[in-house]
């Protein structure tokens, strides 16, 4: 074995090694080697997240109908619950008539990707007598399979020019026939100062027919001068 103590001074300057350059030199390729490591995890993770959040848009829209428009203002995804800003859906009922349904915002599991729990529902039906009724409620449940949607809390139905103001609990409306049904009390405001209250009330045939039931109460404006009348059972 060779004696380096007796090696020559350009030898032994050869094998002296620069120690503090050295580890820095190793340091910094530890710390490089730790950064794109996790600069790979990430773009993996993100990349994974946008198809997801895609995905979900896509498949999962609670809004999606063949023959209906939609327009979101923008979405959110945290665990299973997408969240919908400004949801808005719209088309067409059976009878031709158009419908538009929307909220402030909204939720929806994509475990039930058909039901959307909506805050502060406003919607626009088209009758067949040129007017438009509009509904609005403090939230909902919308049913795109099915196209209904419940009213909950401070539910109104208003025609400006049928001149009619209806106040309710709760309501069941059916997006596609129009159809309502409240099974709580109701109170229907006329412009010429008349009134109808009820326990329950069933609108059908596109709003040509209106069934109170229960204690009805109404009070009829002829002429200036009114009068009241109250009754059990069905009016319409």
């Amino acid at each position: 074995m060779a004696d380096l103590t007796r090696a020559p001074e350009f030898a032994r300057r050869r094998l002296d090694l620069p120690i503090g350059r050295s580890r820095h030199a190793v340091r910094i390729a530890r710390i490089h080697s730790i950064f794109v490591r996790y600069l790979r995890h990430l773009i993996i993770f993100g990349c994974a997240f946008a198809v997801s959040a895609l995905g979900v848009i896509i498949f999962f829209d609670p809004f999606r109908h063949p023959s209906r428009d939609l327009s979101l203002n923008e979405v959110g995804v945290q665990g299973s619950v997408v969240t919908l800003q400004s949801p808005k859906t719209k088309g067409y009922r059976d009878d031709g008539e158009p419908f538009e349904l929307e909220g402030v915002s909204g939720t929806q599991d994509i475990l039930n990707p058909h039901i959307v729990n909506l805050v502060g529902v406003d919607a626009k039906i088209g009758l067949d007598d040129a007017t438009t009724a509009k509904i609005t409620a403090q939230s909902g449940v919308y049913d795109s399979s099915q196209n209904v949607v419940w009213l909950r809390t401070n539910v109104r139905i208003k025609n400006d020019m049928s001149g009619y103001d209806m106040r309710l609990r709760s309501a069941t409306l059916d997006l596609d026939s129009s159809a309502l049904v409240t099974e709580e009390p109701v109170t229907v405001l006329m412009d010429d100062g008349s009134t109808i209250s009820a326990d329950r009330m069933d609108i059908s045939d596109s709003g040509h027919k209106i069934l109170f039931e229960g204690q009805v109460n109404s009070t009829i404006v002829v002429g200036g001068a009114s009068s009241g009348a109250s009754s059990s059972g069905a009016a319409q």
